[in-house]
């Protein structure tokens, strides 16, 4: 249990729950390959070095310091993206190790074989472009080498018949690997968009597409907490439309949803692009005023009343008016949220009791 510990902790470094998915799926894969990486080339370096030959040993031991120094960057907070740093890194470092492995010929003539390992870590670092664009290179780099007159780039020895069907096989398995990162990339950003669309949905009001409560409670969290970090202020508004029971008698239920859906619209052309409004109930709206106090707020409301009140619903050519009812609050760094949203409630009541179609503020002295 400890050594899987100690291993997953490695694979790890450099993932944050901050990241997405994605990010954090390539900081591992870059820890991973980073890890076999020195790993192998150490272990090949020291086998060279007892077999006595000396350059591939150099080589194999400064891949294998490379691959080390990617793993480090992952570590320096220093650097915006430092993944990316260390993902570039095992590629050149990868693909510097390759040429020389096909121009040198390695154990007896078999270092060209590792060149498959190019195509997946090239493209799972660069993705579909960056990574076919290195790739591009690293062919035109090794058929130079290979194929250039009279072996002049080349230390080994190869027939023509390996050297094309190295260079042959290289690009089918470089092709497939392209199509798999295609489609993976094209899983994800679908698994994505659908992951948005659900969580957008849970968070709108499927009638007006306002938020709906959750979604304003998560706004209403957010924008709590920044007032009290900042000390600024934070207003609420809520609001409710009057006799809407009536409003479902007389015209139907598909009018008083029409209705619903009108005044939201309302709601959003009329308030600041940093405000916010849920429908928060039936008819209740919730509206959310950042760095706004309660006179301003006051402000706000009555000229969302006024406006609504102004509006001309039709209904079969035969056109009538809707009103509502208001209560405003402006939020203290003492307040709980629910605490919040209940004293905008009792200065609603009071505005409805009030006889409807007005702004009340909610204070303690309203409330006596």
């Amino acid at each position: 249990m400890m050594f899987e510990k100690i291993v997953l902790d490695y694979l790890k470094a450099g993932t944050n729950s901050d990241n997405d998915p994605e990010k954090n799926q390539q900081i591992l894969v870059a820890n991973l390959f980073g890890f076999i990486g020195y790993s192998i080339t150490l272990l090949m370096g020291i086998t060279a070095i007892l077999r006595q030959d000396y350059l591939l040993a150099i080589v194999l031991l400064v891949a294998s310091s490379l691959f080390f120094s990617s793993r480090l960057i992952l570590g320096n907070k220093s650097l915006k993206n430092p993944y990316r740093f260390s993902g570039t890194m095992v590629t050149v470092s990868l693909m510097l190790l390759m040429i020389y492995l096909v121009y040198a010929g390695g154990v007896q003539g078999t270092g060209p074989l590792w060149i498959y390992i190019v195509p997946p870590v090239a493209l799972f670092f660069g993705g579909m472009r960056k990574g076919s664009r290195n790739l591009g290179i690293f062919v035109l780099l090794i058929s130079m080498i290979l194929f250039y007159p009279n072996d002049k780039l080349l230390l080994a020895t190869y027939s023509l018949e390996f050297k094309s069907r190295l260079l042959y096989s290289f690009l089918t398995v470089s092709l497939l690997f392209a199509f798999y990162e295609y489609s993976r990339q094209k899983s994800y950003r679908l698994s994505q968009e659908i992951s948005r669309k659900f969580e957008n949905q849970a968070r709108l009001d499927l009638l007006s597409n306002l938020l709906n409560r959750r979604g304003m409670t998560e706004v209403l969290e957010t924008e709590f907490s920044r007032s009290k970090r900042h000390h600024t202020d934070l207003s609420i508004i809520m609001c409710d439309i009057d006799h809407f029971k009536l409003i479902n008698d007389q015209y139907g239920h598909q009018v008083g949803d029409d209705v619903i859906v009108q005044i939201g619209r309302i709601f959003n052309n009329e308030l600041r692009q940093h405000d916010n409004v849920a429908r928060w109930g039936g008819e209740e709206y919730l509206v959310l005023l950042p760095e706004t106090n309660i006179q301003q707020a006051y402000s706000i409301a009555e000229k969302l009343r006024l406006k609504i009140e102004k509006q001309d619903f039709n209904q079969q050519q035969q056109g009538f008016t809707v009103t509502v009812s208001m209560g405003v609050y402006q939020i203290t760094a003492e307040d709980s949220i629910n605490h919040a949203i209940t004293l905008a409630d009792n200065g609603l009541y009071q505005a409805k009791n009030s006889g409807r179609n007005r702004t009340v503020i909610y204070t303690e002295q309203s409330s006596c």
